[in-house]
């Protein structure tokens, strides 16, 4: 199977991995964007009586070498008026993200009876899982995105540092320095 082939299945499969769920795949240059559709019909009045407030898109690129990277990339959701509309904002966040939560509303519903109104659990890996079933499946491995790798590196970095200026603190306290 050629490298061109493999982007296609891995896509189809994906697509169609994604057919009946709230997730819509859409392919890019690099490869293919999986997100949840808030603007179809079928599911906005969901997501708009849970609450969503944040929405993730799953960049997926292929390599040529049998490889694949994530880069989750998580926005913002403004309701305006029961509509939904996606924006970047001051809380954008780029490479991988792990979010989960659990809301559970309980109130009167339109029919005046007490019960749970809203009751909704998220998990970020969902559309992320969806790639890495149909991948295992055609035998592609994953790899760190670029966004991922640095920010391991600036965690490692920190780390470091934080352990060194402990020692030199240590150092000094026992040499009656500070």
């Amino acid at each position: 199977m050629t490298a061109a082939d493999t982007r296609r299945a891995f896509l189809e499969g994906v697509q169609q991995a994604a057919s009946g769920t709230p997730y819509v795949v859409t392919a890019t240059d690099a490869g293919f964007d999986v997100a949840l559709d808030i603007a179809d019909a079928q599911w906005f009045g969901l997501f708009d009586k849970a609450g969503l407030s944040k929405v993730y898109v799953h960049h997926v690129a292929v390599s040529d070498e049998g490889t694949y990277t994530v880069t989750d990339d998580s926005r913002t959701v403004e309701w305006v008026a029961g509509v939904p509309r996606a924006s970047a904002s001051a809380e954008r966040v780029y490479g991988r993200v792990k979010e989960f939560g659990v809301q559970k509303v309980w109130a009167l519903d339109e029919h005046g009876r007490f019960g749970p109104v809203v009751d909704f659990r998220f998990n970020s890996e969902e559309g992320r899982d969806l790639v890495k079933g149909v991948a295992q499946q055609l035998g592609l491995k994953e790899k760190r995105g670029a966004a991922e790798r640095t920010g391991l590196i600036f965690a490692l970095v920190a780390g470091v540092g934080a352990v060194v200026t402990l020692v030199v603190l240590l150092v000094g306290a026992l040499l009656g320095k500070f």
